[in-house]
């Protein structure tokens, strides 16, 4: 298993209360990914030029491999769609599946970088006040992992044509993380999966957490998405299971879905 290169950060934020205010909308996500390939792509040319053209492509299917956690803010109010942020900071996880050539580049690219999130309505400015390197996790064949942005999974309903979103306890809810990870794979090594590794399985813990997000709203692309949260023990190859730590579980994982930590 190749895991030199996997990179996880946590960026602190403190909010600048004086510029615009402490309310977001609760769907944010799509904003906050927005932000982060703003932040990507005025990286050294190099970074952009990987981030666009490194081969993240299977089957014609690009796959940006990072994924990121919901803000976690410790003190909060939800006021309407608003969330109204108490406390002074709050944290996020982004979390790469990075080559070696790149990593470095990483580390410098949010330093003293402000962030304004949020929509017509309501707006925060954010500031990055400190940027640490999130230790390496020892990838086991079986992990107790929890969600720390919901994961999205979805299959193409052939009656009806269009994408229906699936629950954990579907019979088949496992295959299609599954054949997610095995599709991220093919795209970030550029190889075929061994054909000796295990099915990964995903077994939930307690109840799942049901949300719907709006993606794009107030656009004629808004869509609806409707994903969990969730604790829940994967088990498989520990090649997969990585894959899924560092680049997210299920799909959507740039746009803030399907970011975990160990319980």
């Amino acid at each position: 298993m190749q895991n030199s290169g996997n990179m996880r950060f946590e960026l602190r934020f403190t909010i600048n209360k004086n510029e615009r205010g402490t309310q977001l909308p609760i769907n944010y996500q799509y904003e906050l990914s927005s932000w982060i390939y703003k932040v990507l792509n005025e990286g050294d040319p190099i970074f952009s030029e990987w981030l666009h053209f490194k081969g993240y492509k299977s089957k014609e299917k690009p796959f940006k491999l990072f994924t990121f956690s919901n803000l976690l803010i410790p003190s909060y109010r939800i006021i309407g769609d608003r969330i109204n942020i108490l406390s002074e900071s709050v944290k996020l996880i982004i979390s790469f599946l990075p080559d070696e050539a790149i990593s470095p580049f990483i580390t410098g690219l949010f330093k003293d970088r402000m962030a304004i999130i949020g929509d017509k309505t309501s707006q925060i400015v954010f500031e990055v006040s400190e940027i640490i390197s999130v230790a390496k996790v020892v990838v086991k064949e079986t992990m107790i992992l929890r969600t720390l942005s919901p994961i999205f999974v979805d299959e193409e309903d052939t009656v009806k044509g269009y994408p229906k979103h699936i629950s954990p306890d579907a019979e088949n809810y496992s295959q299609l993380i599954h054949s997610n990870l095995v599709e991220k794979y093919r795209a970030f090594r550029n190889k075929e999966i061994d054909d000796k590794w295990p099915e990964t399985k995903i077994r939930v813990i307690g109840m799942p957490k049901s949300k719907l997000l709006e993606i794009k709203t107030g656009t004629p692309q808004m869509t609806k998405i409707r994903a969990y949260n969730f604790i829940f023990e994967v088990t498989g190859s520990r090649d997969l299971i990585e894959i899924g730590y560092y680049g997210g579980f299920g799909r959507l994982g740039s746009q803030g879905f399907g970011c975990v930590e160990i319980q």
